[in-house]
């Protein structure tokens, strides 16, 4: 049967790979391996995953930091199990075998992922900022129409009903926001903009705005700093293995398990970012997820753009909206 491995390298999506029996696939740092893995305590040519007759075999190539099974450090070793885990420096994978029923809904994944993306996207593109929306009404036969509540039931939502069509901005940014947590897989989030140099909260999900600015705040100021200043997107897939996250005591009394920070940018400027995590178990965010994840990013920022974000998106009279210097500040600092 195939199997499957999944390598999750510090600070960056999880690298998937389906390996077809009589395989033999290169482990290691190199451009010319199977799985290339860059991480500096990965050799070049670290070690060789194969498949014959007898089953599927992993052989270390005389990597300077070896290769483990299950914690145990091998040189060559049967992976009869179908199920362990296996360690190239520090670099933690997850290998099974997949029968044909596993592998068909993990591509059916991958399909339903592409199908959310393009589905928020329509969404924020027709619903939202009107573009193409009378292409697609000329190509759609009209709605049929809608039965009667049940008694005592809510009325369906609509365009006119809903609370944010007041604001359109704001409306934006939560589609923004809910498409990037839908992705990601995750449960909750916020999302920044750029405001009078600072950053403000504009929308946020599963999350008290106020509890932003309190220390108790469990989500993670830090890969939002990062992201920030280095203008790229932070995942991070086990959070208890970073140590930049684990020390801190408000991400361990949160319970979380994995999270992802997107920049927003266009033309060399940040114009936000993006933050959501999870406290459940889940699948890993990909390097698939990620890809879809940075192109939904790049469309955000331009719709920002075009929705003139930063004007219609300006704080109220009354002042209310977080910003995100406040929010810094009332974090503990962990040495």
């Amino acid at each position: 049967m195939p199997a499957r491995l999944i390598a999750y390298p510090p600070e960056a999506a999880a690298i998937s790979r389906w390996i077809p029996d009589g395989s033999r696939v290169q482990i290691g740092r190199d451009s010319d391996c199977g799985l290339r893995i860059d991480h500096p305590t990965v050799s070049r040519s670290h070690a060789e995953l194969l498949h014959d007759e007898n089953g599927w075999q992993l052989l270390d190539l005389g990597s300077k930091n070896g290769s483990h099974v299950d914690g145990i450090e091998i040189s060559r070793a049967r992976l009869d199990q179908g199920e362990c885990w296996l360690r190239f420096g520090d670099v933690l994978c997850e290998f099974s075998v997949i029968d044909e029923v596993s592998a068909h809904d993990q591509q059916q994944r991958q399909r339903a992922q592409r199908d959310l993306s393009a589905a928020w996207t329509r969404r924020i593109e027709v619903e939202r900022l009107g573009i193409g929306a009378t292409v697609i009404a000329a190509a759609e036969p009209p709605p049929e129409p809608a039965a009667a509540p049940a008694p005592g039931a809510a009325p369906p939502a609509s365009a006119d009903s809903e609370p944010d069509r007041r604001d359109p901005g704001a409306g934006l940014a939560d589609d923004i926001l809910r498409g990037v947590v839908e992705l990601a897989g995750c449960s909750r989030g916020f999302l920044l903009l750029a405001q009078n140099g600072d950053f403000v909260v504009r929308a946020s999900l599963m999350l008290d705005r106020d509890a932003l600015q309190q220390r108790a705040f469990s989500g993670s100021v830090g890969a939002v700093q990062r992201c920030l200043a280095e203008r790229r997107p932070i995942v991070v897939n086990w959070i208890a293995d970073e140590l930049w996250l684990a020390r801190r005591a408000s991400v361990l009394a949160g319970g979380l398990k994995s999270l992802v920070c997107l920049p927003l940018l266009h033309a060399g400027r940040v114009l936000g970012a993006v933050y959501a995590d999870r406290r459940g178990a889940g699948e890993a965010i990909s390097e698939f997820d990620l890809e879809l994840l940075c192109a939904f990013a790049d469309s955000a920022a331009l719709w920002l753009l075009a929705q003139r974000a930063f004007d219609a998106l300006a704080p109220d009279p009354a002042g209310s909206a977080q910003r995100w210097g406040r929010i810094v500040d009332a974090q503990v600092t962990t040495p």
